[in-house]
């Protein structure tokens, strides 16, 4: 197989689903007239009771090892939940939302119903229920001056058409003020996106099955007199979102010690063992998040050990956005700002260890 291809099949991969939970397929939801949501049993990742005295053996399944592993760290669910809007083509019902739920003739667009304060840091998790197809589903923020029906008969990528909003597209690239950059892989249905907003430090990190994909934008406005809002954005009809997880934390010495801490698994693993910690640990749940449980992403793990690679002859073609405070050897940073400017005209143009310098983001 030739290096192009190797690189084009792993970058235009869509994403393995969290867990192996059963999804409806596009057949059924292109007929199907009732509420979609009502067809998605799945609840992994979401808030749920503790269970006391779990007993793990050789003939318990995978459900013993989910509950245990999120009584772990366990989500403290939805703190805020999306704004309902007449005027949008959607229908908005608790934490779901279905885009165009008869026939789609634009974008639309819907935010949360607060607005996420100056000084705190937010963190919230959209399921994707149905697959994701047509010119774009978007996740990000934006702010008070943003229309929610521009473009109401328009097919755009709504968030990052100007400087009020920041998206990230369901084909793996960010964009803001018109301007497109590489950042992550494809996802679609049965995955889970992130979203971490830093109002005290100005950045916006976007997760993929909770799991990093770098800090993407460090111009958020940190004022407080600018509101800024969650968004979610599709043109795609039938397409549901569910906001499983919402959380904001004041920014404290506490929370930054924490996330410090986070990035050194065995010390973190002394600390669950404090029982005065406990709290904390709940508080801050999102910054170690449990890992997903998808069978099938367990039985290839390119996308989790590779993640990281980065050669070292890219760095030079660093491309940066309104942020050069940034050390240049940051690669957690700036890892998704490594993008290639050159189309070999032939394989052996494009080196083998270069390959996969655009795709894999995350860092151990």
């Amino acid at each position: 197989m030739s290096h192009r291809r190797l690189y084009m099949e792993a970058t235009q991969r869509p994403l393995e689903p969290y867990c192996d939970c059963e999804f409806p397929q596009s057949v059924l939801l292109a007929t199907y007239t009732g509420y979609i949501p009502d067809l998605v049993k799945c609840r992994c990742g979401e808030r749920t009771e503790k269970k006391q005295n779990v007993n793990i053996t050789s003939e318990k399944n995978s459900e013993d090892d989910k509950q245990l592993e999120e009584s772990i760290c366990q989500p403290n669910g939805l703190q805020w939940n999306w704004e309902q809007n007449e005027t949008t083509d959607t229908l908005i019902k608790d934490a779901d939302i279905t885009f165009h739920p008869t026939y789609s003739q634009g974008t639309a667009i819907v935010r949360s119903v607060q607005p996420l304060k100056a000084g705190m840091v937010h963190f919230w998790e959209m399921r994707i229920i149905t697959p994701l197809a047509g010119t774009d589903v978007m996740f990000g923020v934006g702010t008070d001056k943003v229309e929610l029906n521009q473009f109401q008969y328009h097919f755009v990528s709504a968030l990052g058409t100007n400087a009020q909003s920041w998206g990230f597209s369901y084909n793996g690239k960010i964009q803001h003020n018109g301007v497109q950059l590489p950042y992550g892989q494809k996802f679609s249905q049965g995955c889970i996106v992130g979203v971490c907003l830093d109002r005290a430090r100005g950045t916006l990190e976007f997760y993929l099955n909770r799991r990093s994909l770098g800090i993407a934008y460090t111009n958020i406005p940190r004022d407080p007199q600018v509101q800024l809002y969650a968004m979610v954005c599709s043109t795609a009809a039938k397409s549901v979102v569910r906001l499983i997880n919402s959380t904001s934390q004041m920014d404290c010495l506490q929370l930054r010690a924490f996330k410090a801490l986070s990035k050194h698994p065995k010390d973190l693993q002394l600390l669950r063992q404090m029982p005065g910690f406990r709290g904390v640990l709940n508080d801050y749940w999102f910054l170690t998040p449990p890992v997903r449980y998808s069978r099938r992403s367990a039985a290839s793990e390119l996308d989790i050990a590779d993640e990281a690679v980065l050669s070292k002859s890219r760095l030079g073609r660093k491309q940066k956005y309104k942020d050069d405070d940034l050390d240049i050897n940051d690669l957690y940073s700036n890892a998704h700002k490594i993008a290639m400017r050159c189309s070999p005209e032939t394989d052996e143009e494009l080196h083998a260890s270069e390959l996969f310098d655009e795709y894999f983001h995350y860092l151990f």
